[in-house]
């Protein structure tokens, strides 16, 4: 249960620090407001690629986990009567 919290945590934590840095990027930005739309566009798409990808990724843990619990109750079942 703890490791769904620490996903549901990461990904909170990934999403909230790409838009604080989109924003500081957007306040900071010495470039015209062309040239800052471009690259706030180019970090979005980033940010959502490392979403999907790490969507991907918990999603292939889960699968393990669920294999994998589902092998321990299989045993368990059959050890006893």
């Amino acid at each position: 249960m703890s490791e769904r919290n620490d996903c549901g945590s990461f990904m909170g934590g990934l999403l909230m620090g790409g838009l604080i840095g989109a924003l500081v990027a957007l306040v900071l930005a010495p470039q015209s407001g062309e040239e800052t739309r471009k690259l706030l566009k180019d970090k979005a798409f980033e940010l959502g690629k490392e979403i999907s990808d790490q969507t991907e990724t918990i999603k292939e843990k889960g699968r393990e986990l669920l294999t994998q619990d589902g092998i321990e109750i299989e045993e368990s079942t059959d050890t006893n009567p």
